[in-house]
């Protein structure tokens, strides 16, 4: 028996689809706007660690340093298409999970699309995971206790720079984007009538993607070969139920389980894409990044 969408989620959920109705189309300006007044309608944030701005190889970047850690380092890619969303509007998930794997963490604002289509995000990634990781001393962590982790677009980032990084310690991917094909994602569930829709994901694709090669392990990282993947390090993927991602980033789970790779899964029966990113009103995602900052701190302490 399939679970009902949690109450809150729920109504969260049929906001957006009011608002969708005699919407003018799809813009992306008018989508930065609207996520920045969803975020904003949650509550301001309200932050546990130390934030500062930084750079990061030329890319502005938070800093994030709870009051009690230890010596690893997340870094955080945001979700959001790879066209809408900031560092910023993402305080309070990064700072609860830096908070919960006892960590820093440094959330870079990498390039967006249609400005920077790809490859630029996936690059900014790899840059900017390479950097910290080859700088962890600077930034107050062990160089082999670095992980690198994102939700939606920013696990499709996470997943490109786990297999393009040496030594790193974990990667986690909350519902990620992980194979871009056509067919694909034709196959997508719930692409009508949830805070993620079939319209949505095709206008990030046509911003973010343009004539790139859909088989491309750089933009489709489930598509790399057993040999590159089974040399990422450990992972947790975590999904939601009523998400279009969802069968995506389960494969991609069983395609680093079959390359050898150790994954922990956490699916979430009652809740949609976008879910993580709301912890102030969704006991769902505090439990998420409670699961998330357990599992970095078991990889933080046996790297």
């Amino acid at each position: 028996m399939q679970v009902p969408l949690d109450p809150v989620a729920a109504q969260i959920n049929d906001a957006i689809q009011a608002s969708k109705k005699d919407a003018p189309p799809l813009a992306v300006e008018t989508l930065r706007v609207g996520y920045a007044e969803l975020i904003g309608a949650i509550g301001t944030p309200k932050t546990t660690c130390a934030v500062e701005p930084i750079e990061v190889e030329d890319r502005p970047a938070l800093s994030f340093t709870p009051p009690e850690h230890d010596d690893g380092l997340l870094v955080w890619f945001h979700g959001g298409g790879w066209v809408i969303n900031s560092p910023e509007l993402a305080i309070n998930e990064v700072d609860r999970l830096a908070v919960a794997a006892r960590c820093r963490a440094v959330s870079v604002d990498y390039r967006q699309a249609p400005e920077h289509p790809f490859p630029a995000p996936q690059l900014d990634a790899v840059v900017t995971a390479s950097w910290c990781a080859a700088h962890a001393a600077e930034l107050g962590a062990a160089p082999r206790r670095v992980a690198v982790g994102g939700d939606s677009a920013g696990g499709n980032l996470a997943a490109v720079a786990a297999q393009r990084v040496d030594d790193l310690c974990a990667q986690v991917l909350v519902y990620p984007a992980c194979d871009l094909r056509d067919e694909t994602r034709a196959r997508y569930p719930y692409l009508e009538g949830y805070v993620l829709d079939g319209a949505a994901i095709e206008f990030f694709m046509s911003c973010a993607t343009g004539d790139a090669d859909l088989w491309d392990p750089m933009l489709s990282p489930a598509l790399a070969t057993p040999e590159i993947l089974g040399a990422t390090p450990p992972a947790m993927v975590i999904t939601a139920e009523y998400d279009p991602l969802r069968d995506d980033a389960r494969g991609y789970a069983d395609a680093l389980r079959a390359a050898g790779v150790q994954v922990e899964t956490r699916h979430y029966d009652d809740q949609s894409h976008l879910f993580f990113s709301m912890p102030e009103i969704l006991e769902g995602a505090r439990d998420a990044i409670e699961a998330a900052g357990s599992f970095l701190r078991d990889r933080f302490d046996e790297a």
